[in-house]
């Protein structure tokens, strides 16, 4: 959402180039969208609940990471390694450093 709060800021984004400048605070603006059409049928659509049943059913993930644990472990090792193989003259320079 776009929000200018600054009195300095919001000055320049006045469109009503016809009527004096008047500083709205967040307050005002959020009552008045709420009154305005669009903000009525927007708070209308969020207050349903979302029906599960009508949804595709690899649309929504069954777990917490959408894919097991083990592909999980392999897919976080595969990229240590990478990251390991691409620093590899700092690991080995570390490494002569310290013996």
């Amino acid at each position: 959402m776009f929000q200018v709060t600054s009195m300095k800021d919001q000055e320049q984004y006045w469109a009503q180039r016809e009527k004096p400048y008047r500083f709205v605070t967040a307050k005002e603006f959020a009552e008045a969208f709420k009154s305005y059409h669009v903000g009525r049928s927007l708070g209308n659509e969020l207050v349903t609940q979302f029906d599960k049943s009508k949804s595709h059913p690899s649309a929504l993930t069954t777990n917490k990471y959408g894919i097991g644990n083990w592909e999980l472990f392999k897919a976080c090792l595969s990229r240590e390694y990478l990251l390991m193989k691409r620093n590899s003259f700092l690991y080995i320079f570390k490494l002569c450093q310290v013996g």
